[in-house]
């Protein structure tokens, strides 16, 4: 019942329904603000408690829980600012080094947002994820000199450009451990990517268009759903790159084939399931058939992991302990999927080295 009063929640921040079956409870209130929490949708959620107050649906929200979420969608509005002009900056300082950008995720998709109006701002930020369109060690190399370089690996570099922004300084967009699939989104990324990218005024930067965000957003769902724990914000996320289709059956034709040979079609099946279930996406924006079996295995993982993982109690420890215990947890919180995904989980220990060596010569050079 709480769930359902939950996915309600978002379905009327979504403008998908006009407001609640059922008026909740205080208690009730209170665990839907802790899932928002939890699911690092408070603002979203928050923009849906503005729409029930205008339909007269507010009975029972205690003041004080009101006025504390109306304080945290205050800041999550103000980082977003934050956030916008550090995204501008950063581009435009690639740009000065001679170097094309492209910012993934995060701050691109929250344009998407508006969509439904007023979205975009409540969206939680997090930190800045940008593509340098370059060889990794010329991207390496660019991030040394800025004298941020605080750490890196096969997929990005963490900088520290700004103070209260952290950036991921990506030289492949997206990664898989599944090193068949890794070496065909490479290949895509490399071959494909830049015509993918387009100019968003607003920000001052480069995104990456409807076909690009779909690849990217399904492989990067999947790989926290087998690694590290995925949550409601990125199938939030996707929800609005689904809605964004500028021309459903030809683009949608192109990016099918594009799952297909990267193996993630099966998959896409359980995300437009929770995508319905959840959000309510319509029919038309689907693409492909929702696959009940896996979309409730995979909304079942959601709601136990929240945003990132973070609240899973599987992965207590994990992230502490060195990389070899680091290592096992992720081989051991894999194994869970075997039998919905045994091909990805049987690469896994194979790209966990791969990806491990190629980061362990680099630091010897």
């Amino acid at each position: 019942m709480q769930e359902k009063l939950f996915f309600e929640l978002l379905q009327v921040a979504l403008d998908v329904r006009p407001q609640l079956d059922v008026a909740p409870s205080a208690q009730e209130w209170a665990k839907m603000m802790g899932m928002a929490r939890e699911q690092a949708l408070v603002g979203v959620c928050f923009a849906g408690v503005k729409k029930l107050e205008r339909s007269g649906q507010l009975v029972n929200l205690p003041s004080s829980l009101k006025m504390q979420w109306l304080a945290m969608a205050m800041q999550i509005q103000r980082q977003n600012e934050v956030v916008d002009r550090c995204c501008s900056e950063l581009s435009n300082r690639l740009r000065e080094s001679g170097y094309d950008s492209c910012l993934l995720k995060g701050q691109g998709l929250a344009c998407l947002y508006e969509q439904v109006g007023g979205l975009g701002s409540l969206r939680q930020s997090g930190d800045i994820d940008m593509w340098m369109l370059a060889e990794p060690e010329v991207a390496l190399d660019w991030a040394r000199k800025t004298g941020q370089l605080e750490s890196f690996d096969y997929h990005h570099a963490n900088v520290r450009l700004f103070p209260d922004v952290e950036v991921e300084l990506h030289y492949r967009p997206s990664v898989s451990r599944n090193l068949m699939r890794n070496a065909r989104l490479q290949h895509w990324f490399r071959e494909c990517g830049k015509e993918h990218i387009v100019n968003n005024e607003s920000l001052g930067c480069h995104v990456p268009d409807w076909t690009f965000n779909v690849v990217l957003s399904l492989n990067h769902i999947f790989w926290h759903l087998m690694y590290e724990g995925v949550g409601l914000r990125q199938l939030m996320d996707f929800y609005f790159v689904l809605k964004s289709c500028p021309e459903k059956f030809h683009v949608k034709k192109n990016v099918l084939e594009l799952l297909r040979r990267f193996h993630l079609l099966r998959f896409a099946g359980a995300v437009m399931w929770v995508e319905r279930e959840v959000l309510g996406l319509c029919e038309e924006d689907m693409l492909c058939e929702p696959d009940e079996r896996l979309g409730s295995l995979l909304l079942d993982e959601i709601m136990r992991a929240g945003n990132f993982g973070h609240h899973d109690d599987r992965l207590n420890g994990a992230r502490s302990g060195g990389r070899v215990k680091l290592m096992w947890r992720w081989m051991k919180h894999s194994m869970r999927l075997f039998r919905h995904y045994p091909e990805d989980v049987l690469w896994t220990p194979v790209g966990i080295v791969y990806i491990s060596m190629w980061r362990r010569v680099r630091t010897c050079v």
